[in-house]
């Protein structure tokens, strides 16, 4: 039994940009790529104490970082950062925390190596 027609065309410009398909081989498969969820990695900053350090810390202890406290946070995915961002409080009232982007990394040149 032959499936019925969809007659109802959508109109392209009402359809987002990241999901509008091209008329390449397998363009119908793109926009399940966007449902993906990914790990992103807020990165404030690093510190390289030895084994010996480390075995001695206990609570209240002080591990320092190599950043300054005004310093941006980076976004990282897949050890690349793709972003950088300050902290901000979302919620006075939770003291919930979110990443406001200041600068979005061009990985174009990454990729094709």
């Amino acid at each position: 039994m032959a499936k019925p027609e969809n007659t109802a065309q959508k109109n392209p410009k009402d359809i987002p940009v990241h999901e509008r398909r091209n008329q390449e081989d397998g363009a119908e498969y793109k926009r399940s790529i966007y449902a993906l969820d990914v790990n992103v990695q807020v990165v404030i900053g690093t510190a390289r104490p030895t084994i010996g350090e480390l075995l001695l810390m206990k609570r209240d202890s002080l591990l320092p970082l190599d950043c300054k406290l005004e310093d941006p946070v980076e976004l990282v995915i897949d050890s690349r950062v793709i972003a950088r961002g300050d902290l901000i409080e979302t919620d006075p009232k939770t003291g919930a925390i979110g990443v406001k982007l200041t600068e979005i990394v061009d990985i174009s040149g990454d990729m094709l190596q």
